[in-house]
């Protein structure tokens, strides 16, 4: 089962030990999935919030939009 985090900076802090990071958009809402270990977590937020946490991303081959 993944977990989802409700705090931005929790999610800044995983990205950099993330695997990979799935981000999935929709119209109004957009979800960040990460791949840490054998955990997935995922956090939902605007889209504009997710591609601000997104950009912070240092190796961007591990970014997978859908």
């Amino acid at each position: 089962m993944p977990k989802q985090i409700f705090d931005a900076q929790t999610i800044l802090s995983m990205l950099d030990k993330a695997e990979k990071v799935v981000v999935v958009k929709r119209k109004e809402s957009a979800k960040l999935k990460l791949r840490v270990g054998k955990y997935l977590y995922t956090y939902a937020a605007a889209p504009d919030e997710v591609d601000k946490l997104v950009s912070s991303v240092k190796d961007k081959s591990r970014v997978v939009n859908y």
